[in-house]
């Protein structure tokens, strides 16, 4: 707590001290005293006191201004006897023993200050800056004692209330009396709003009993009075961040506060690109950190941002990040492993591994540095070095099933020591009896030594635990084929394919010829219809925002839709306008459809009404199943269309569906296109529809669908 010095008299007492001078060159001495001590000149002044005195020695005044003086500048000697002289002079003024107790306090002299303050209650009763100083002296040492004492000043100075309850809490505080401490700040927020340190203690106590709430309430009401507080502003948004706070979004926004202030802080630069990294925008959060202040200096936010560069497809940016940080921190292990990484994605294996060798020169059990170079070397075929690199992993953590699993397969693909290739994945798949990539691994290495039984069983259960991985079917398909079973095996090559990025596309699309040569033709109808329907995402609800641009004679109008479907053959298109709202709707359920009226120039209603009642209805059996299950390949597995239901269905490069045209009367065409895969079901993302005179273009948000459906691609039981 802070003791109270009595300021100096106001200069309406400056005649007072005048008349007590000696003489006119006493006065003039303590005059220019006085304009030296309130510009800081204090020694100077003390100086100009002390020849006031020689000429007036008994003036108490003038005394009192010196020990007061000489207290604020440490001068305590020289304070303690002119207090020894004021007390003697004039031993019945309480504000007298006030000022002893001051300079008995400031040598350290705490009982002798106690008594001098205690003395001047008894002859002042009234004297609040005894009562004060009493309960600063025993703050430390008795707590409730001082506590006492401020009750009895806030009786005589309750326009003090706010400072006092104040001193109050925090006493309370010390002593672990958190309910009291509470009740005395906010009596103390009550009696003054705009004294903040309360408020703050109470925000900060809120904060420690997790009551984020509260603490946030208190928090903003402070940022109205302190609106360029940034550490305020960051500060509130990592409450907000917590997982207490849970709102990101309303974080984001006291962050930018704080960066608008000063767009080089650092905590508001690093939580701004946490928050867009949330959001995958890579590029925004490596637009916030590149300007931290902090950035040069904090080896962890170059790494950040070089992955930020990575994330947003800047490599070379990333890469030169990184070389910088490696040259400034040349012992960070860790910025030399991700620039050994970044080396990797850039095609530069022999520098990824240079760059990882060197680290692990220097910590040799690098874990994760050595796992790396195992891989790296593996995939490029130096099989000795990776093997070294698995198997000192091993040594080092006999349990370590990725490692385990890892080099067995390493060697069961390259058919190497199959056994004790079997032995190791066989361990990692008892370590993690549910991983999927370990029982693929497994059922691999039984088909690599020839046991088709328990390769194929295995295989089964791999497919079922990971059911989205490209070399997994790809196995299952060669399991399959080598158990004669050229069907399943077709079905597995071609999850393989649908799975598998484009550019590596040709073995499975080898592999599926080669099997569809060892089925006879007249089976093709029936195994490509099904294989569509198990791809397409028909008969599961879905809905989607979509983008309608209908071309009218000469004219185009772009419009914003929501589409629907709800099985079994439930269809609705809503067209919106402005601020959403409604505009035209068409919905077909089962036989029934209804349509909105619409007036367009140019085309009578009833004209309107028959084209869009044809495209409802082909979007309701597209989406049904209705369009695919009415569907039959009529030449084999060279087939590109199939016929039904009235409708031709053509197939595009990818065997996905591409065109339907009515046989009989060809004046609509509906071609669904561009598909895209969401949940492992295909979805066109633009559905085109050609009328006379009249073309209308739908193309899904793919970004904004309600679809819970989940295609597991399973095979045959």
């Amino acid at each position: 707590m802070k003791k109270i010095i009595p300021a100096a008299l106001a200069l309406c007492f400056i005649s007072a001290a005048a008349s007590a001078a000696a003489d006119k060159e006493a006065y003039l001495h303590f005059m220019n005293g006085m304009v030296l001590e309130r510009r800081g000149n204090y020694d100077s002044a003390l100086q100009e006191y002390r020849s006031t005195l020689l000429l007036d020695p008994q003036s108490v005044f003038v005394y009192k201004q010196a020990l007061n003086l000489a207290l604020h500048i440490g001068k305590v000697d020289d304070a303690e006897n002119w207090a020894e002289f004021v007390v003697k002079a004039d031993s019945a003024a309480a504000d007298n023993w006030v000022l002893y107790g001051n300079v008995k306090w400031a040598k350290g002299e705490l009982e002798a200050a106690a008594s001098a303050y205690e003395k001047a209650r008894v002859l002042d009763a009234a004297n609040h800056e005894a009562l004060y100083q009493l309960a600063s002296l025993w703050s430390s040492k008795n707590p409730d004692k001082a506590v006492d004492y401020l009750k009895k000043f806030l009786a005589l100075r309750p326009e003090d209330a706010a400072e006092t309850y104040y001193q109050m809490a925090v006493l309370y505080n010390a002593k672990g009396r958190y309910a009291e401490m509470k009740d005395s700040l906010i009596k103390s927020k009550e009696a003054d709003t705009l004294y903040l340190q309360p408020r703050y203690m109470l925000a900060n106590y809120y904060e420690t009993k997790n009551d984020t709430a509260a603490a946030l309430g208190e928090y903003t009401g402070l940022l109205a009075f302190e609106t360029k507080n940034i550490e305020l502003y960051n500060h509130v948004g990592e409450l907000y961040a917590s997982p207490a706070g849970g709102n990101l979004p309303e974080a984001e926004k006291y962050f930018l506060k704080a960066w608008a202030l000063q767009k080089t802080d650092p905590t508001a630069c690093f939580w701004l690109s946490v928050v867009n990294e949330q959001r995958r925008d890579f590029a925004a959060a490596a637009s916030y950190l590149e300007g931290s202040a902090a950035l040069k200096e904090d080896a962890g936010l170059a790494l950040r941002l070089a992955y930020y560069y990575t994330q947003s497809g800047r490599y070379e940016k990333a890469i030169t990040m990184l070389e910088g940080a490696a040259k400034k921190w040349p012992d960070n292990g860790e910025i030399a492993y991700f620039l050994a990484l970044g080396y990797d994605d850039m095609g530069k294996s022999d520098r990824a591994r240079e760059m990882l060798k060197a680290v692990l020169a220097k910590s040799p059990d690098n874990g994760d540095a050595r796992m790396q170079y195992a891989v790296i070397s593996e995939r490029e075929g130096d099989m000795a070095a990776a093997e070294e690199a698995f198997r000192y992993l091993i040594s080092k953590n006999p349990a370590n099933a990725n490692v385990l699993n890892y080099l067995g397969y390493a060697l069961a693909d390259r058919g190497l020591k199959l056994e004790e290739a079997e032995v190791l994945i066989s361990s990692a798949v008892a370590l993690e009896p549910a991983n999927g990539a370990y029982l693929d691994s497994l059922a691999w290495v039984k088909f690599k030594r020839g046991n088709i039984p328990e390769a194929l069983a295995g295989i089964k259960k791999a497919v079922k635990a990971v059911y989205d991985d490209a070399v997994i079917w790809a196995h299952a398909g060669d399991i399959y084929a080598a158990a004669g079973d050229q069907r399943t095996a077709w079905q597995a090559w071609k999850n393989s394919r649908l799975l598998e990025k484009p550019a590596k596309r040709s073995a499975a699309e080898a592999k599926i010829k080669a099997l569809q040569n060892k089925i006879p033709g007249a089976e093709a109808e029936g195994l490509e219809r099904a294989y569509l329907k198990k791809i397409s995402p028909a008969g599961i609800e879905f809905s989607s925002f979509a983008k309608v641009e209908a071309r009218l004679r000469g004219r185009t109008v772009k419009l914003d839709a929501i589409l629907h479907f709800a099985p079994p053959a439930d269809f609705s298109l809503t067209v919106m306008g402005p601020l959403m709202a409604p505009l035209w709707k068409a919905r077909a359920s089962g036989d029934v459809l209804d349509m909105d009226a619409i007036a367009l120039a140019g085309i009578d209603s009833a004209t309107f009404s028959y084209w869009a009642s044809l495209m409802t209805t082909e979007l309701r059996d597209w989406f049904s199943g209705k369009t695919i299950a009415g569907g039959k390949f009529d030449d084999g597995w060279d087939s590109v269309c199939f016929n039904g239901d009235g409708k031709e269905v053509c197939l595009d490069g990818d065997r996905v569906p591409g065109e339907i045209r009515p046989e009989v009367e060809k004046k609509l065409m509906f071609k669904p296109s561009h598909y895209f895969m969401h949940n492992l079901y295909l979805f066109p993302n633009v559905m085109e529809f050609k009328l006379p005179a009249v073309s209308v273009r739908i193309t899904l948000d793919n970004t904004q669908m309600n679809f819970n459906g989940v295609n597991a691609l399973g095979l045959p039981e």
